[in-house]
């Protein structure tokens, strides 16, 4: 007779569900209401709301396509999409609810608009603490507009961020040096001497003599010039040489000819696979070499364009200014000359870009930047010294005249930059925005 166990039931322990369960009935009991039977729906993977389940890819798209043609038809660029408060103004929108009326024009442009202002207002006054703990840089900012008015935007920014202070037209004022000073001074006592380290124009004769009569006045505050107008000129300077302007001369004749005739324009664009030779530049005096850089790389494209039998069978062909084209495209002692040029100037024009941009604030980067310019320089054209030469002393004669100086700052003034510069670093990894009015 075979031995028996004892056999033993073994109950599984309740499952989560179960244990939830038996919990929620619990608190029912103990006189919560039947909304804790429920899962919170702000919590992630919440029950959703039956609101949000009938909500389809349908319905939303029919949303989506009346934003659009409210855009469209109010012709408001697409990138407005972009902008900080777009989201937020269409939830602040949907947490109304059902029945909600938009602001008509006169609203909008009513108390509305005055409610904005007074906000950016004391927004713009807020930073008043900050300008006293840290000091600012003022940034005068001059263009022309349409009707050939000189304006000046006058800007200030501290480690919160950048404000708009006025823009004023100088139209006279910029003429001389005593009346800009005037001008900038005026400027100076609305933040308050004490407040200001910095002050920052371009480099024309007159704002310069200014900019010395505002340290001579102030001396806790230091002028200096734009740090990208100065390497601006710096290859504006690079580009009054004879060996520089012959080549882009020579540049300058072969996009001419291509951008003025259809079917040139047309096989270029064929052999370059949709990409054009000459590009928006970001700085005025840096075009002429961006476009070099960009003709160069589409240097074979070129070459096989024009020893194509598209191009040598077409009528195009057989005219004179054609035939010069032609010889421009294959002359190798240009292409030569101009991979020399965009050597010796790429290292500056990367230079540029990084101080001209809207970003980030540059000027920490700028001295790294110029130094390891000056050594990429160096390195590239250690065996050629004369070629590099006439380069090497406009750098120095614009960067030694000029934004070098900076190490010479007075002692207060260095204080307070120092105190500025130590905050920066401790905000950094955080976001700065421009404000303007």
């Amino acid at each position: 007779m075979e031995d028996t166990e004892d056999i033993q039931e073994i109950h599984p322990p309740p499952t989560t569900e179960v244990s939830k369960g038996k919990k929620v009935l619990q608190q029912h009991k103990k006189g919560k209401t039947i909304g804790t039977f429920f899962m919170p729906r702000a919590t992630p993977g919440g029950q959703p709301s039956i609101k949000s389940v009938m909500q389809s890819k349908e319905a939303k798209e029919k949303v989506d396509l009346a934003v659009a043609k409210w855009m469209i038809d109010a012709s408001i660029p697409f990138n407005a999409a972009n902008s900080a408060y777009y989201q937020t103004m269409f939830d602040a929108a949907c947490s109304f609810g059902a029945g909600y009326k938009a602001p008509n024009f006169y609203d909008l442009r009513g108390y509305l608009l005055t409610k904005n202002v007074e906000q950016v207002k004391n927004f713009v006054n807020s930073f008043r603490t900050t300008l006293k703990e840290t000091g600012c840089t003022i940034m005068a900012d001059g263009w022309t507009d349409q009707q050939r008015r000189i304006l000046i935007n006058f800007l200030a920014y501290c480690p919160r961020g950048t404000i708009f202070l006025k823009s004023v037209d100088a139209s006279d004022a910029s003429k001389t040096a005593e009346m800009l000073y005037k001008l900038f001074r005026e400027v100076v006592l609305f933040v308050g001497m004490e407040n200001v380290v910095h002050f920052i124009t371009n480099n024309a004769a007159n704002y310069v003599a200014a900019g010395r009569l505002l340290e001579r006045e102030f001396p806790t505050l230091y002028w200096s010039p734009c740090a990208a107008h100065c390497l601006n000129l710096m290859l504006h300077d690079m580009g009054k040489l004879d060996e520089v302007s012959k080549v882009v001369e020579h540049a300058s004749k072969i996009t001419k000819y291509i951008y003025n005739h259809c079917y040139p324009l047309h096989l270029m664009r064929k052999y370059t696979g949709g990409k054009e030779i000459i590009r928006p530049a970001p700085t005025r005096f840096a075009t002429n070499f961006i476009a070099l850089q960009s003709i160069l790389v589409q240097k074979d494209a070129l070459r096989a364009m024009v020893t194509s039998k598209e191009w040598t069978f077409s009528a195009y062909a057989k005219e004179s200014k054609a035939k010069k084209f032609v010889d421009l495209v294959l002359d190798s002692l240009f292409w030569k000359e101009c991979a020399i040029i965009v050597q010796l100037t790429e290292p500056f024009v990367r230079v540029l870009r990084i101080v001209d941009s809207d970003e980030r604030p540059a000027m920490g980067y700028l001295y790294a930047a110029m130094h390891r310019a000056r050594e990429e320089l160096l390195r590239r054209f250690s065996r050629k010294k004369k070629t590099v030469d006439p380069f090497l002393r406009i750098i120095n004669s614009r960067w030694d005249s000029q934004l070098h100086k900076i190490f010479m700052l007075p002692v207060i003034g260095s204080i307070l930059l120092i105190n500025t510069i130590l905050l920066i670093w401790k905000s950094i990894g955080t976001q700065h925005q421009d404000f303007w009015m």
